[in-house]
C-alpha cells in the first residue's frame, strides 16, 4: 500500500510533535505501514456522540530491538480532524530506553514492546462530540519514523470503511396513470317530503310545505341543466308510502302519487318526455328499521325482530299494532311521516374536460372530473410540489374507494413523510406491483428492511423498475440505522421547492 500524506491542522500536529520525542536513530530505516493491519474499523454516531472503534494486527510487523516506531489514528473529515490515542511501538532496547529515559515518553499513548511472535492486537476507541464536518469522514493511520512528531510530513494510511452519514436519497415513487372513463356517468340525489291528502294521489302545489318540498326539486335540476359541461340522462322520482294501512292500498298510494309528481315537475319545463320516469316503494320499512334502531323505544329489540321477520307487509303491521300498542303510536306520530318521502335522481354525463376545465371543477365540484383528467392536471406539477399533493388529494376523497387514487395518493403522502396517512391509503390500494413498491417503501421508512426487501424484490420481479432504485436506497437506510443510534430518523433529501397551492 502507497503511503499518503494528508494535512491536518496545524495546532494538532504541534500538540502531538511536541510530545514525540523519538529519535531517526532508533527508527526502522523503512515504513512498515505495509505491515501494519487495521481491522474491525467502527464508526458508529449515538445520538450527539461520535464513537470510533479499531484493532491494530500487529502479528505481522517487524521491528529491529533498537527500533520504535508511533502509529497516531486520526478522525479526519472536509476541513478538520481529531487526533486520537498513538500507538508506540517498541524493540526490546528501545523499550529499556523508553521507561528509562522521561524526555522518550509520548504523552497519553499506549506503549508496546514488540516481541516477534508474541506482539498482541491492540484495541482502540474514542468517544468524542459530532460536528457537522464530520458527516463524510474515514479514519487514518499516521506513521512517524523521524521522530519529528510532524503528522503533515508523516506517511499515513486510510484505514477500514468511509463514515457516510449523508442522508439517504429519496425513494422514487411510481404514480399509475387512472384508466380513460369512457362515459362520465354522474347524479345528483336528495329527498322531497310532498305532503298529499288523506288517501289520495293528486297533486297540490300550494298545500302546507310543497312550494319549498318542489323548489328543492325543482333547483337540483337547474343545477344540472343550467351547467355547460354536462347533459341531462334522466330525471327519476321515487314515492315510498309508510307501513300503515293495506299493502295494497299503499301501492296505489306510493305509485300515483311518484306518477303525480314527476307529471307535475315535467310541466315546468321544456325537457324531452322521455327524461322522467318515475317508480315507487309501497312500504319503506328499511327507512322504519333505521329510525327505530337509532331510538329509544322500550320494546326497540322486539320491534327490530318483528320488522326484520319474513312475515307479509299487513301481518307486520298488525303485529307491531297489538303487540307493542304505545310504541306504535310514537312510531305513528313521530316516525311514519318521515316515511312519506319522495326520492328523486338526477342523472346526466359530463363531457371530458380541458386541463383548464379540470382545475376549475376540481375546486367546486370535482366529481365531475374523471380520476385520468385529474392525474393529466398533476402530470403539470412537479411530484412532491404542494400542487401535485392536492391533485392526488382531491381524486382520492372524491373517489375514496378507488385502488388507483389511494395508491397515488399513498406515494405522494410517502413523498412527504406522512407515513400515517399513507398507510391508511395503501391499505385500500389493491395488489398491484406498484402497490407491492409503495407498501415496501412504508415498511423501509418505518425501519422494516427485511419486509421492504421482500416487497420491493417482489415489484422488481413483477415488472416495476424503480424498484430496483429503492432497494439500493433500502441498502443506504440500513447502512445509516446501523451507524446511527439514539438519533430521529434522517428525513430522504429531495430537491422539491415549496410552491404555491392549486
Amino acid at each position: 500500500m502507497k503511503p499518503t500524506v494528508y494535512l491536518i491542522p496545524a495546532a494538532i500536529a504541534a500538540a502531538v510533535a511536541a510530545a514525540s520525542p523519538a529519535t531517526a536513530a532508533n527508527a526502522p530505516k523503512e515504513s512498515v505501514l505495509d505491515s501494519l493491519k487495521v481491522v474491525n474499523v467502527s464508526f458508529v454516531k449515538n445520538a450527539d456522540m461520535m464513537e470510533v472503534e479499531y484493532e491494530f494486527d500487529l502479528s505481522a510487523m517487524s521491528i529491529g530491538s533498537n527500533e520504535r516506531v508511533i502509529f497516531t489514528p486520526v478522525f479526519a473529515g472536509e476541513g478538520d480532524s481529531i487526533v486520537l490515542q498513538p500507538l508506540v511501538l517498541n524493540g526490546r532496547n528501545a523499550q529499556l530506553k523508553y521507561e528509562r529515559e522521561k524526555n522518550q515518553r509520548v504523552e497519553g499513548a499506549t506503549v508496546i514492546q514488540y516481541k516477534k511472535n508474541q506482539t498482541a492486537n491492540w484495541n482502540g476507541a474514542a468517544s468524542f462530540p459530532y460536528e457537522e464536518w464530520m458527516e463524510v469522514s474515514r479514519l487514518n493511520v499516521h506513521e512517524d519514523l523521524c521522530g519529528c512528531g510532524d503528522l503533515r510530513a508523516q506517511a499515513c494510511i486510510p484505514v477500514g470503511h468511509e463514515f457516510d452519514n449523508r442522508p439517504a436519497p429519496a425513494a422514487v415513487m411510481t404514480f399509475i396513470q387512472p384508466v380513460v372513463e369512457a362515459t362520465k356517468a354522474r347524479a345528483e340525489e336528495g329527498s322531497a317530503f310532498v305532503d298529499f291528502q288523506v288517501n289520495k294521489t293528486n297533486i297540490l302545489p300550494d298545500y302546507r310545505n310543497n312550494r319549498f318540498e318542489i323548489r328543492k326539486i325543482t333547483e337540483t335540476i337547474d343545477l344540472v341543466k343550467n351547467d355547460p359541461l354536462v347533459s341531462i340522462t334522466n330525471i327519476d322520482i321515487h314515492g315510498y308510502a309508510s307501513p300503515e294501512g293495506s299493502y295494497a292500498n299503499n301501492t296505489r298510494l306510493a305509485e300515483g302519487r311518484a306518477l303525480s309528481l314527476k307529471n307535475y315537475v315535467k310541466s315546468l319545463y321544456t325537457l324531452s318526455d322521455k327524461l322522467f320516469t318515475s317508480s315507487a316503494t309501497p312500504e319503506d320499512w328499511a327507512g322504519l328499521r333505521r329510525l327505530v334502531e337509532k331510538s329509544t323505544l322500550a320494546d326497540r329489540k322486539e320491534i327490530l325482530a318483528v320488522i326484520d321477520s319474513d312475515m307479509e307487509p299487513d301481518a307486520k303491521d298488525a303485529a307491531l299494532r297489538t303487540r307493542f300498542p304505545q310504541s306504535y303510536q310514537v312510531m305513528l306520530s313521530q316516525m311514519y311521516p318521515a316515511l312519506r318521502h319522495s326520492d328523486y335522481t338526477v342523472k346526466y354525463i359530463v363531457r371530458p374536460l380541458t386541463i383548464e376545465e379540470t382545475i376549475a371543477v376540481m375546486r367546486t365540484d370535482p366529481k365531475k372530473a374523471s380520476l385520468q383528467e385529474m392525474f393529466l392536471v398533476a402530470q403539470t406539477f412537479d411530484p412532491g410540489s404542494p400542487e401535485f399533493e392536492e391533485c392526488m388529494d382531491i381524486a382520492v376523497r372524491t373517489y375514496p374507494d378507488d385502488p388507483v387514487a389511494n395508491l397515488n395518493a399513498g406515494a405522494s403522502a410517502l413523498n412527504a413523510g406522512n407515513l400515517d396517512e399513507a398507510e391508511a391509503f395503501l391499505a385500500k390500494a389493491g395488489d398491484s406491483p406498484e402497490a407491492l413498491q409503495a407498501r415496501g417503501v412504508l415498511a423501509m421508512q418505518r425501519g422494516d428492511f427485511d419486509r421492504a426487501e421482500s416487497l420491493l424484490n417482489e415489484a422488481l420481479a413483477a415488472g416495476v423498475e424503480d424498484a430496483e432504485f429503492n432497494l439500493t436506497v433500502l441498502a443506504r437506510a440500513r447502512q445509516l440505522a446501523a451507524q446511527n443510534r439514539g438519533a430521529v430518523p434522517q428525513k430522504p433529501t429531495t430537491d422539491t421547492e415549496e410552491q404555491p397551492g392549486l
